[in-house]
Parts: C-alpha cells; structure tokens; sequence
C-alpha cells in the first residue's frame, strides 16, 4: 500500500503520560524536520504539561497521525473541565504564543491538517474548542473559518522580523529607519549617561540568578500593569514564572530558550526571554525597571533580543501586538492571527441556547421593571 494514501494514514489520541513522553525521539525529528517554533517542540510541550497543564487539572489530549508508522503530525491539546462541560484548547499555559499543527511542509501537509481537525472534533470529548492566535495564512485556520457553529472570533496583528540573509548587522540597522526618532543604538547611549550599561545572555546553568532575575521580570512587568490597567491571568500565575525558567533549563529536557538581561552598574534594568530558533526564534517575556522608564530599557533589551537572534542566524517572532517596536524591527510587515471558539456539540449549543433564554429573560424582566416604574411616575406626576 502506498504509504501517501489516506488509508496507510492512523490518528491517535494519547492521553496516557508515559505514551506521551515516549514519543521524544520522533517528536524531535519531526520538529526539526518541519522547522517548528519552540512552542511545537517536545520540550515546550513536556513542560507545559508537567508544570502547568497537569498540576492545574488539565486532561492530556495530544493528536498524533502516522503514515506506515512514521510520525508525521502532532497536534498537542488538552480538555479542561469547566462547571458540566468540556472545552479543548491547546496544550500549554495562557499566554501569548500561536496555535498550529506541527507538520512537514510537503504535498500531504494540507490532507495530515485535516485530518488532525476532524480528530480533535470527534474523539477529544470537546463540547468547545477555543484556538487563540490562529495565524490566517495556515490552513487550519481555513478549518475553523468553516465550522458551523462559530461562537467568536477575533482578529489580532502579529510581527515577524526576517533577519537571515540581511549581511552585517549595521546595515540591517541603516535600513530601518528611525523608532520614536531614534536609531538603533541610541537609547543605550541615553542610558550610559547614568552609569555602566552592560549585556548579559546568561547561561542556563545559572539557575539561581535566572530564577531570581525572573521573579524581577513579573514584578516588574506587574506594577507596568497595574500602572496601565491591563492585567492577565498568567501574571500572576508562580506556575508559569517557573514555567518559564524551566524552557530555559530543566533536567528533563534540552534548554530551548535564554535570558537577556541589561544592566545598569551591575544592577539589572531589563530582560527579555527569547527561544531558540529553528530557525524561527520567538520573544517570550520581557520586564524592564520603569525608574529608568525615560531611557527606554525596555526597547534596549528588545533590540539586544534582535541582535542576538541576527548573530545566531535566526529570524525572530514577535508574535500578537500591535505595539511599534514590532513592527519597526520588522520593516513594517505585518500579519493577522485569529482567536476563535467553536461549538462542538449538541450539549455545548445546549449551553449556549440556556444562556442565551437566561439573558433574554433577564432583559426582558428589566424592561417590565423599566416599564412599570415610569407608569408609577406618570401616574404620581398626574396627581400633583
């Protein structure tokens, strides 16, 4: 039989721990194979399910599709149980990264996609399926666009610096203009002027000193929230600070990140977590002190994270936003990324209609009330 056939083609669904991790070594060939991002990779997804996904309950649901017994697409997803229904999402903290399916870029590409959707609709239990930063161009998310009972969606701009193939870094730097006025090189001169300004790739033997500067990093990045009004459940989440540090070194897997920091007389003023790349490399998490805020620290550890991946032979990912240092250090291209939540089942429309009867009665309550105060007020007014 033809291997290239759907018929040779079989899907799983693991769900056991110890399938899970027994699938390393294919995960591994497969990943550099289809040059995936670090948040394909075996590593990322063992630690999400270790210091995540499993300690907060979650359902390991990981599709995986063979062809004459050669892995050749993984999907990694999980069932989180939410009051009496079921929702799939993808496997791994909230954050900010992509949802995609790890797959080689060949002629069955489109055909293991498929196939690893209808999987996930059929035999993950899922009453909801939420994907977040969905990239438009992929065909999974033509997948998505046609399901029948689409919940929500919503679009979000993502940037992408192409940085291979650019020769030397300083023309790079020529080539892209100017960012709030300034070129590149510009705010760490500012910040010179209050002292000794330094960078620092730190190895990821030094567990300690990453783990603390870290802990920095949230703090930081937490009072910037509270300053501006924005907070998101993963910041306050010890789950994924440690998370974190362990993409950056763990005992279980390869390291598949590292830690920038820049420092000021020795004491640390930014840091930003980047991934390896593949040769895609993905910023992470990023904190800067907002005492030197004026000095702009926060945009020179991004532009430390570019030089970084520009050196390495890397491009680098921004992923969602819409912020201008994105797209200035990707010469203004951007994409779209969408997040949407389907219904997937007679029992979640079942949901959806009750919410939806709860609300209308509700409404309509508060229109009767409406009505019935303005009678007595008319009739009281009439009176007088």
């Amino acid at each position: 039989m033809n291997k290239t056939t759907p018929r040779a083609r079989r899907y799983d669904v693991i769900t056991d721990e110890a399938q899970f991790r027994a699938l390393q070594p294919e995960w591994d060939r497969l990943w550099t194979r289809a040059q995936g991002h670090y948040y394909q990779s075996f590593s990322y997804c063992w630690l999400a399910w270790q210091h995540v996904s499993k300690p907060h309950g979650r359902l390991l649901r990981c599709i995986v599709g063979r062809e004459a017994g050669q892995l050749v697409v993984v999907w990694p997803l999980e069932a989180v149980k939410r009051a009496f229904w079921t929702y799939v999402v993808p496997l791994g903290p909230e954050g900010g990264d992509y949802t995609s399916v790890l797959v080689a870029d060949d002629p069955s590409a489109t055909a293991l996609i498929e196939g690893a959707w209808n999987t996930a609709r059929r035999r993950c239990g899922a009453d909801f399926i939420h994907l977040p930063y969905v990239r438009e161009r992929l065909h999974l998310h033509t997948l998505i666009s046609r399901a029948r009972h689409v919940l929500f969606t919503e679009a979000h701009q993502a940037s992408a610096a192409r940085l291979r193939g650019q020769g030397a870094w300083d023309d790079y730097c020529r080539s892209l203009g100017t960012l709030f006025g300034k070129r590149p090189g510009t705010f760490a001169k500012r910040l010179s002027k209050e002292g000794t300004v330094a960078v620092r790739v730190l190895d990821p033997a030094e567990e300690r000193e990453t783990a603390s500067l870290i802990e920095w990093m949230f703090n930081c990045k937490r009072n910037w929230s509270d300053r501006v009004g924005k907070r998101s459940v993963w910041l306050d989440s010890s789950a994924f600070e440690l998370f974190l540090g362990k993409l950056i070194h763990s005992g279980e897997v390869p390291s598949i990140a590292r830690l920038i920091v820049v420092t000021l007389n020795d004491a640390p003023v930014a840091g930003i977590i980047v991934s390896l790349g593949n040769p895609w490399a993905s910023a992470i998490f990023a904190g800067y002190d907002p005492y030197y805020g004026r000095c702009c620290p926060g945009l020179i550890a991004v532009e430390q994270c570019v030089k970084w991946a520009f050196d390495n032979g890397y491009d680098l990912d921004f992923g969602v936003g819409a912020e201008r240092f994105k797209a200035y250090w990707a010469h203004g291209e951007a994409s779209r990324a969408w997040t949407t939540q389907i219904v997937n089942s007679s029992w979640g429309l079942l949901a959806i209609h009750a919410r939806r009867f709860v609300r209308a009665l509700a409404s309509g309550a508060r229109r009767l009330t409406q009505r019935a105060t303005s009678g007595r007020d008319c009739a009281l007014a009439s009176r007088r």
